[in-house]
């Protein structure tokens, strides 16, 4: 049986410098839609089959910012910059400027939990099953939304829609 969930959330960040957004591809991570864990408490075997993710970014001020949508996992996020981000494979950038067809973003992307990590999560289910003792932080795929201003020092108001769409399959 197949389902889609959908998720929506608003925001308006302030961004000094570069801030990264991560959005879950085989969990939702720490930004859990609603009934998420009733879901699938009642749906124990269903799983995340695949992620549409789709961004919708306005720039409120007048300094330009540049914005990227990668692909990532849990361990390589914290130590990323955003050239780093924006030469992974299959990344989006965008650059936002006040007025005109500028202001505005719109980024999109489909993918697999198996497509980040180059194997299916349940490979690494069988493995850690074969060991004494359990790894210390599973590593996860994550859609990663990241912006930075252009100009250094400078600070700028974006605020964005993101819309996730989960198909699950159980």
């Amino acid at each position: 049986h197949h389902a889609k969930l959908t998720w929506n959330g608003t925001y308006t960040t302030l961004v000094s410098a570069f801030s990264a957004f991560p959005f879950g591809v085989a969990a939702p991570g720490t930004r859990i839609p609603k009934y998420w864990d009733q879901y699938f408490a009642f749906y124990k075997f269903a799983y995340i089959e695949c992620v549409h993710i789709s961004v919708e970014m306005m720039n409120v001020d007048l300094r330009p910012i540049r914005v990227v949508l990668a692909e990532s996992n849990t361990e390589d996020i914290t130590p990323t910059t955003f050239l780093e981000l924006a030469e992974t494979p299959r990344s989006l950038t965008k650059v936002s400027s006040q007025g005109g067809n500028h202001q505005i973003v719109y980024l999109k992307r489909t993918t697999r939990a198996s497509a980040i990590l180059g194997h299916k999560l349940e490979d690494d289910s069988a493995f850690w099953n074969t060991q004494t003792s359990a790894p210390t932080a599973g590593i996860l795929p994550v859609m990663v939304l990241a912006i930075e201003p252009i100009i250094p020092g400078s600070a700028c108001t974006v605020a964005y829609t993101v819309t996730v769409k989960y198909d699950i399959k159980f």
